[in-house]
């Protein structure tokens, strides 16, 4: 048989040999036909050629001349060459003679950058062979060890994608092929020329490449670390499959290498992350490999030897953390990372602040795996975890900032709780801080809070309390930009989220005294706080249906309402006082709160209003000069801020309660000579409680409407120059009408009448006010008055009254013509008159009576029908007083008038009056 088979490779050679020397032929067509038949004649000969004679035909008449042609200058014969060399190669039983000129051969067309082999589908022809010549040859192909990977090291950089992943298959066949110790030498130079394409943009190029790779690095892992970087991009790859081999591979590498201890750095990371991955599958393989990677550092490894000092629980359901997060972890991989912690955590933390999003998610997420593992462990490092989290948590990308947020939860639930809270409290109220670090701060907290739990919150909750009612987290700086007030407004709304995170977690536990109450004073101060430009009361809001809600529940009351009857009466009394809000001191009491010194003006005021002999002897006997704390308050007084929102959230009837602590703060802050502005804030805030029904018709305010009226209300009429001091004016004018014509009316008759003879003249003053609105207030409030206090006026009262009267029937406001129409009714009813003064306690002659009614007349002929009617009643209330005289009167003007229709009705009606005929 053996001469048969050479006898048969005899005679083929001679029938090829005319074609074999075709193939050295200047013509391009001769040269392609030539290598067509020797093609057909060799791989489709029948009977097939035995792999004897194949090979005795290739070693003695096929090879050079093929291999020559591998450097034809036309592309299709190339082609057709190599196709037939592959074609051979695969039916040669043994190519181990032939390696010495195909590897060469290869080589020089495509194993130097730029490629002597221009045609991309050649190249991929050439891979092939040389994947399929080291397949053939084995061991065998160790002497060429090092050609074969240069040759793989410059495909790598080939432009065509097909190309690069056949190099990757000819990569895995030389690692299967040829020795580790004659490959092994070349492996760094390839793994940092597979390593480019791990960034293809294709997919699969991606994929097939790590297989290469993850094959290559047990051989020589000094390339490794390099490469942790490309890996650490693939497990955040778009494409789902790539992630997923990705896990797999890794974790296949991490028990393959040969010292996985020093890489432990490098590829935890990677799986730390992919812990975080969207998909379960990704998630499930990733804690596979982690937990294999601590079997083989740590076999047998259980809680029953922990390596740290506080070894913490599962998470809690309030840390609200992602699968897997939400279980304790597998004890070999907790010991594995707890024992490389500082090599994971530190990258990990500096991390955060990388400039790409993609490594911010990267690291977040090795972070949030890592101290998951942790358990305990990370509490050595607290200043540094804390100080990156506070810098993370505020990013400007949405997906970082919630792997932040998920970090800083665990965070609390895998630390010690009493280290942890000191130290993040201790941050949150370190003096100087900026707003927007003091803001973060908070945050922080707040997610540490819901990673603490219930039985560690609880712990804490006293120590947060008296921190958080701290003013310099509640109130904002007076004049404060734009930004900075709305970098204030975000801080105060993160305390509220504290607030709320605290009383999440703790529930019951914070109703005891004292952090109920400091809790109640953070979030009433919360709210206290004006909003910024714009008008954005989130903050605000917030705070106050925290209060109503959680605080309100966890202190076991009925809403908003009954927590401001529990402690809104101790906050007014700090407020008015010299103690701090939310002290945990001794309630200041009334007493205390008027032992305390005023301006003298403001002294002598509450002395002589004051009805508790006790305070008013109080006030009169101290020393003048002390200084009162409400006396100090501005417009932007944070103080006075929370007494705004105080008494505008409070029950009305709660609030009037309150007037004994209250009424001394509105005296201070509504005097005369205080800035209009804050007079304007504090009227504000009684017009408010004046529309509140509870609050007018309680007892205690009827007790002191006197005082209300006389020593707030009026003297903020006064008339003082300015824009401002108009604005003054008219608040005053409409709370003084709030509370006049409340009915019932609180002040008596009786006490109006004592205050008449000083109100009356701002009264009439403010007739004259530039503002109409005031104009109409103070005739609604003369329409009220006069009528109780009309018959107790002089007769110089009455005089200097009725003209300011009529002069408003010329005002340039008809609706201030038509109110003062029944102002003048009610004088006239109430008028003690008398013809010539004669009676005493008369108060209207008859001399005055004509001057009223003449200049009621003029108005009896005027355009407006309305104002006509409304002067035709201020006459017929006239009539009754003196008949004839007002008949005279009417008589005298009737022929002027336009029309004298209104005129006759009237004569009549007195004529009837006084039964007398003119």
């Amino acid at each position: 048989q053996a001469l048969h088979g050479e006898a048969m490779a005899d005679e083929l050679a001679a029938a090829l040999a005319r074609d074999v020397n075709c193939l050295a032929e200047e013509n391009r067509n001769t040269r392609k036909r030539a290598l067509l038949k020797i093609s057909e004649a060799v791989l489709n000969a029948s009977p097939p050629l035995s792999p004897g004679s194949l090979l005795e035909l290739w070693e003695g008449a096929l090879r050079v001349p093929l291999l020559r042609v591998f450097s034809d200058g036309v592309e299709k014969n190339r082609e057709i060459s190599i196709t037939l060399v592959t074609g051979i190669i695969e039916r040669l039983p043994d190519v181990r003679s032939s390696l010495s000129s195909l590897v060469p051969t290869i080589a020089s067309r495509v194993g130097i950058a730029p490629f002597e082999e221009g045609c991309e589908e050649v190249r991929l022809q050439l891979v092939e062979l040389a994947e399929l010549l080291v397949f053939k040859a084995g061991a065998s192909g160790a002497p060429y060890g090092k050609e074969l990977a240069g040759m793989a090291c410059a495909l790598t950089a080939d432009t065509f994608p097909e190309v690069k992943r056949a190099v990757t298959s000819f990569v895995r066949a030389l690692v299967l092929a040829l020795p580790a110790e004659s490959l092994a030498p070349h492996c760094s130079p390839l793994v940092c020329a597979l390593n480019v394409n791990l960034g293809h943009q294709h997919a699969k190029v991606r994929s097939l490449t790590l297989d290469a790779l993850c094959e290559l690095l047990p051989l020589d892992d000094g390339p490794l670390a390099e490469v942790s970087e490309r890996l650490a991009q693939l497990a955040a790859d778009h494409t789902p499959a790539v992630r997923e081999q990705c896990t797999r591979r890794i974790g296949e590498l991490i028990v393959r290498m040969p010292d996985a201890s020093a890489h432990y750095k490098n590829l935890l990371p990677v799986l730390l992350r992919l812990l975080t991955d969207e998909l379960p599958i990704i998630r499930a393989l990733a804690l596979e490999a982690i937990r294999a990677a601590g079997e083989r550092a740590a076999p047998g490894a259980t809680t029953d030897t922990p390596q740290v000092a506080y070894v913490a629980s599962a998470p809690p359901v309030s840390a609200e953390l992602p699968s897997p997060f939400d279980s304790p972890p597998p004890w070999p991989a907790v010991q594995l990372v707890q024992r490389e912690l500082a090599s994971l955590l530190l990258p990990a933390l500096a991390g955060l602040r990388d400039w790409t999003v993609g490594g911010r998610l990267r690291f977040s997420g090795a972070l949030l795996g890592t101290l998951w593992f942790a358990r305990g462990a990370a509490t050595d490092h607290l200043d540094a975890l804390l100080a990156a989290l506070y810098a993370a948590v505020d990013d400007d990308e949405a997906n970082v900032r919630l792997q932040v947020e998920a970090c800083a939860r665990m965070a609390g639930a895998a630390c010690e709780p009493k280290a942890l809270i000191t130290l993040a409290v201790r941050h949150c109220a370190a003096e100087g801080t900026s707003v927007a670090h003091r803001s973060a701060c908070l945050k922080t907290l707040s997610l540490l809070l819901a990673g603490l739990g219930p039985a560690a919150a609880s712990a804490h909750a006293q120590a947060l309390a008296a921190t958080l009612c701290q003013p310099h987290f509640c109130a904002a700086p007076v004049s404060l930009a734009e930004d900075a007030s709305a970098a204030h407004a975000r801080m105060q709304l993160r305390v509220a989220t504290v607030v709320e995170a605290l009383l999440a977690t703790s529930g019951a536990d914070c109703a005891g005294e004292p952090q109920a109450y400091q809790l109640y004073c953070t979030l009433v101060q919360i709210a206290a706080i004006p909003a910024p430009a714009g008008g954005d009361y989130t903050a605000q809001t917030r705070a106050i249906s925290i209060l109503e809600g959680p605080l309100a529940l966890a202190c076991a009351v009925q809403g908003g309402a009954a927590m401001h009857l529990r402690f809104g009466a101790r906050l007014c009394e700090q407020l008015v006082s010299a103690t701090p809000i939310g002290g945990t001191g001794a309630a200041a009491t009334t007493e205390a709160i008027a032992d305390v010194r005023m301006e003298p003006s403001a002294a002598s005021l509450v002395v002589e209003l004051l009805p508790a002999a006790s305070i008013s002897n109080s006030f009169s006997s101290r020393d003048e000069n002390a200084p009162l704390p409400f006396a100090a308050w501005t417009v932007g007084s944070h103080e006075w801020h929370v007494m705004q929102a105080l008494l505008q959230h409070v029950d009305g009837g709660f609030a009037a309660e309150q007037l004994l602590s209250v009424f001394p703060v509105f005296a201070a802050l509504l005097e005369p000579s205080r800035d209009p502005p804050l007079r304007l804030t504090a009227l504000g805030v009684i017009r408010r409680l004046l529309s509140d029904r509870d609050f007018c018709a309680h007892p205690d305010f009827a007790e002191w409407a006197q005082h209300v009226v006389n020593a707030l209300l009026v003297p903020n009429l006064v008339w003082r120059a300015g824009r401002a001091a108009q604005q003054v004016r008219l608040a005053a004018a409409l709370c003084l009408r709030a509370l006049i014509c409340l009915e019932p009316c609180p002040a008596t008759p009786a006490e109006l009448r004592e205050g008449i003879s000083t109100a009356l003249p701002v009264l009439r003053s403010a007739l004259e006010d530039e503002s109409a609105e005031t104009r109409l207030a103070v005739c609604a409030v003369m329409v009220r008055i006069l009528p109780w206090v009309g018959y107790t006026l002089t007769d110089e009262d009455v005089r200097a009254l009725y003209p300011d009267l009529l002069k408003r029937l010329d005002d340039a406001n008809d609706d201030v013509r038509m109110a003062v129409c029944p102002a003048m009714e009610a004088l006239l009813k109430s008028a003690n008159y008398d013809q010539h003064f004669r009676k005493p306690g008369s108060n209207l002659d008859e001399t005055n009576l004509s001057y009223l009614v003449r200049g009621v007349l003029v108005h009896l002929d005027d355009f407006s029908p309305d104002i006509q009617q409304a002067a035709l009643r201020v006459l017929r209330v006239a009539i009754p007083i003196n008949p004839s005289k007002v008949c005279l009167e009417i008589s005298a003007v009737r022929d002027r008038h336009r029309s004298p229709k209104l005129c006759d009705v009237l004569i009549a009606e007195a004529r009837a009056a006084d039964s007398i005929a003119v």
